[in-house]
């Protein structure tokens, strides 16, 4: 199961996860989004920027108190970014409120992180590698795990601050305790289980889980009452921090190469292009997957605190006064080394003439046509066509081309139905019509666009629409200053304060049925007028006629009924 799942109720097709993810990581099939696993770097920029909410990050608050719920005795490795998501609480509350869960012991994972300097620091003074790449973020080495593996010679072979600490917990108290990691980062639940990671810690939760925790048991968090164990290298409490990795390090144990820092996805795309053409020599990279560092994670971006004000807690933290006995892990030992693993994924790539078939499917068949519009989540249209050969997108998805089909098929049902059709806005004036309509008015187009419909078709009907919320269908108008009769239909769409008229054009019908009834009465008459002359000469010659008289009279009666009741 990934980090990342989608809920698919929630997915609208709006492509704004497949524009901010920075590896394209994005599957779009069955109009659904879906995160490609072996692809994805966990940067969290999918779930940010989802407006439906649709992505979600796999908990595993679930696990963690199943493991409190047994015989088990639970550590916590606590991030020191707790500060900058729970503003104004310092470690000694959040250690009161993690026993209260039921958590044994929390200690900073700072303790870790100074250990971890540590090693740069000896790896600084050596030399010996051409560049070197640091990172406490897992999704800084995916990256180059992933998309640069070229590179991985230039990644610091030295442990997370997390596993290091974890490591240092269980040398201490026994390798059947459980670690459990709480901090900002949805990554660090992939380096959890990451095989590489050699198990030392159990599970990750963020700061969202806990405090949705927290608030679930009704533990309120407060500052604690006594100044809990300090640690010897407090400048380790900055690593959530751009730079806070190099500012551990003494600047005379860093002057063999030049220090930089970089934060953000797309920042840290630029420097291992630049390692990658061999730009770079004797650089020591301190680099971040997230803008801001840890500060500006997934996890960090919904506390609805400014980065300033989280760097602020931050350092206030630093600087509170600990205990001067230090903890135990402190002084403790253990071998830091850390090796990495090619997770390269190679894809097809198709041919010149397989991109030009897939963009000729979307009626892209030159390049002028190719607008790079970046509205599928691609940079370019052959970015989109590579895609759809590989099975991540699906033609359909240009933006342009779809609403251009739309439009393009909309058009021709209307210019080319026989009936008139006329769209108004809200004041009632004309905004687009028909060429039924034209023939119909026998007016130009230009005559009549924006202009008044009832300078052309005067009718109580608009405002029975507008003002009664009535849908008026198929009503009988006549209007004689154009010697038109029409069945007319009035439509209101609300949603785009647009009303449709449709004119359906039954002059010559009218005609027809006057020139019937004139037919039928002038039919009428003369039938009246034989049987009144029959009845005279009947009185005359009745004796004669007898039974002959009376049955004209009826005849003539039928005839006279069934003219009439047409």
């Amino acid at each position: 199961m990934g980090i990342i799942q989608l809920k698919e109720a929630n997915c609208k097709n709006c492509y704004k996860c497949i524009r901010e993810c920075p590896v394209k990581a994005i599957s779009f099939n069955n109009e659904q989004a879906q995160v490609i696993e072996k692809e994805c770097i966990l940067c969290g920029k999918c779930i940010l920027a989802c407006p439906q909410n649709a992505k979600q990050v796999v908990s595993h608050l679930d696990n963690v108190q199943g493991m409190l719920n047994g015989r088990n005795k639970v550590y916590v490795s606590l991030a020191p970014s707790f500060a900058s998501f729970f503003k104004g609480i310092d470690f000694g509350g959040m250690s009161d409120a993690l026993k209260k869960l039921g958590f044994v012991q929390a200690e900073e994972t700072a303790v870790g992180a100074a250990k971890v300097s540590q090693e740069y620091e000896k790896l600084l003074i050596e030399g010996k590698m051409e560049n070197i790449i640091t990172t406490a973020c897992p999704t800084a080495v995916l990256l180059v795990e992933k998309y640069y593996p070229d590179l991985i010679p230039f990644l610091a072979p030295v442990v997370s601050p997390m596993i290091a600490h974890a490591m240092s917990l269980r040398q201490i108290y026994g390798n059947r305790i459980k670690v459990i990691f709480i901090g900002p980062c949805i990554s660090k639940k992939h380096e959890t289980d990451d095989v590489l990671s050699g198990g030392v810690v159990d599970a990750a939760i963020s700061f969202e889980e806990l405090k949705f925790w927290l608030d679930e048991e009704h533990i309120t968090l407060s500052p604690g009452e006594e100044p809990v164990k300090g640690m010897q290298h407090q400048s380790a409490r900055f690593y959530p921090l751009p730079g806070g990795i190099i500012a551990t390090i003494p600047k005379e144990s860093r002057k063999k190469y030049k220090s930089i820092g970089v934060d953000g996805v797309e920042r840290c795309i630029e420097i291992l292009e630049s390692m990658r053409k061999g730009e770079l020599d004797k650089y020591f990279i301190e680099m971040n997957a997230c803008t801001g560092a840890c500060l500006g994670g997934p996890c960090m971006r919904n506390t609805g605190i400014s980065y300033i004000n989280a760097r602020d807690s931050l350092v206030k933290n630093v600087k509170r006064p600990r205990n001067k006995v230090c903890y135990e892990t402190d002084a403790v030992k253990v071998g830091l080394s850390k090796k990495f693993l090619d997770r390269s994924v190679s894809l097809p790539m198709p041919s010149d003439e397989e991109i030009a078939k897939i963009l000729s499917s979307i009626g892209k068949t030159r390049p002028e046509q190719e607008l790079n519009c970046g509205g599928c989540g691609y940079n370019t249209c052959r970015d989109k066509a590579i895609a759809v050969y590989q099975g991540k997108a699906d033609p359909k998805m240009c933006l342009p081309f779809v609403r251009e089909r739309a439009e393009s098929i909309s058009n021709l049902i209307i210019d080319y139905t026989p009936n008139a059709t006329i769209a108004l806005d809200s004041e009632l004036k004309v905004q687009e019509i028909n060429p039924a309509a034209l023939q119909l008015l026998k007016i130009d187009k230009s005559d009549i666009l924006g202009k008044p419909i009832e300078e052309f078709l005067p009718c109580s009907m608009y405002d029975e629409v507008l003002h009664e919320d009535k849908i008026i269908q198929n009503r009988k108008i006549t209007y004689e200053g154009l010697g038109l009769t029409v069945e007319q239909s009035v439509i209101s769409i609300k949603e785009q304060q647009m009303i449709f008229i449709l004119l359906k054009n039954i002059t010559s019908e009218e005609k027809q049925q006057q020139s019937l009834k004139k037919v039928r009465d002038e039919t009428l008459e003369v039938a009246q007028k034989v049987i009144d002359k029959q009845m005279r000469v009947a009185q005359e010659i009745a004796s004669l006629l007898g039974e002959t008289t009376a049955e004209t009279k009826t005849a003539l009666t039928k005839l006279k009924k069934s003219i009439t009741s047409d």
